[in-house]
C-alpha cells in the first residue's frame, strides 16, 4: 500500500477533495493538476501554464470521444462521425461541462484575457491531459467517459446541423451518386408570402421534401428531412 503525505496547504487539501469528487479517484500527483488549472496569463514562463497539457488533453479527448461516436453510430460514415465528435469536443460543449465540475474557481487567471469565455473548455482539455499522465489511459478513458459522455445530449447534437444541403451533397458525392433538386412554387394565398416546395433527388429517388419562403430555404429543408431520414434508418 502506498501512503501519501498529508497536504500541508489547506487549499491543496480542498483541491484534492474537489478533484476526487469530480473524477472519482484520489489524485496521485497534485502538482500536475495545479498546472492544468494555471492559465497562461497567471505565469511568466510558458512551461508553467496549462497550454502543453491542453495539447495532450485534446488528443486524449479525440481518442475517447472518437471511440464512443464510432460505437454509437455503426452506420455513420467518416464525415458524419467527424462532425459528431467535433460537436462533443467543441468549445461550447466543453465550456458547459466545465461549469459542472466545480473546478473553475480553482483556475489561476489574471487580467481580462481575450479568450476568457473559453477558459472552461481549455481547462477541461488540460485536465484530461493531467488525468492521462497521472493514472494512465485505461483509467483516464473511464473517467472521461463518465465526465463527458454522461452530459452529452446526443439527440440535440444530431439535430444541430445547419447546412444540411452541403452535408447531403458531400455524402452523395462520396457514394458516387448524383444529387439534384426539383423546386416549384406552391399556389399563393392572399396575404401570405410565396412558398416553395423542393425535393432532394438522388438517382431518381426522392431523399427528402421541404418547404420554405425561398428556393434556397426549401432545398435546405428537403436536405434536412433527407438527413434525418437517413439517420433514423441507421438506427
Amino acid at each position: 500500500m502506498i501512503f501519501r503525505h498529508a497536504d500541508k496547504n489547506p487549499k491543496d487539501k480542498t483541491l484534492r477533495k474537489v478533484l476526487r469528487d469530480c473524477f472519482g479517484f484520489q489524485p496521485k500527483n497534485l502538482d500536475i493538476y495545479k498546472i492544468a488549472l494555471t492559465h497562461r496569463s497567471a505565469v511568466v514562463a510558458y512551461l508553467e501554464s496549462n497550454e502543453r497539457l491542453e495539447f495532450l488533453g485534446d488528443a486524449v479527448l479525440d481518442m475517447v470521444v472518437g471511440e464512443a461516436v464510432y460505437l454509437r453510430y455503426p452506420n455513420g460514415d467518416e464525415g458524419y462521425l467527424t462532425q459528431i465528435r467535433s460537436k462533443v469536443v467543441s468549445r461550447d460543449s466543453l465550456n458547459k461541462i466545465a461549469e459542472q465540475t466545480g473546478l473553475l474557481p480553482f483556475m489561476e487567471v489574471k487580467g481580462n484575457d481575450n479568450q476568457s469565455r473559453n477558459i472552461g473548455g481549455n481547462m477541461l482539455e488540460a485536465l484530461a491531459g493531467a488525468v492521462f499522465l497521472d493514472v494512465g489511459f485505461t483509467k483516464c478513458r473511464k473517467v472521461l467517459q463518465h465526465l463527458l459522455l454522461s452530459h452529452v445530449n446526443w439527440q440535440e447534437l444530431e439535430c444541430t446541423e445547419t447546412d444540411y444541403k452541403s452535408r447531403i451533397v458531400e455524402r452523395c458525392q462520396k457514394k458516387g451518386k448524383t444529387i439534384g433538386f426539383r423546386v416549384h412554387m406552391l399556389p399563393q394565398t392572399p396575404g401570405n408570402p410565396s412558398l416553395f416546395e423542393a425535393e432532394a433527388v438522388s438517382d431518381g429517388t426522392v431523399l427528402g421534401t421541404g418547404r420554405g419562403t425561398s428556393k434556397k430555404d426549401a432545398e435546405q429543408e428537403a436536405c434536412r428531412q433527407a438527413w434525418l431520414r437517413e439517420f433514423n434508418r441507421g438506427h
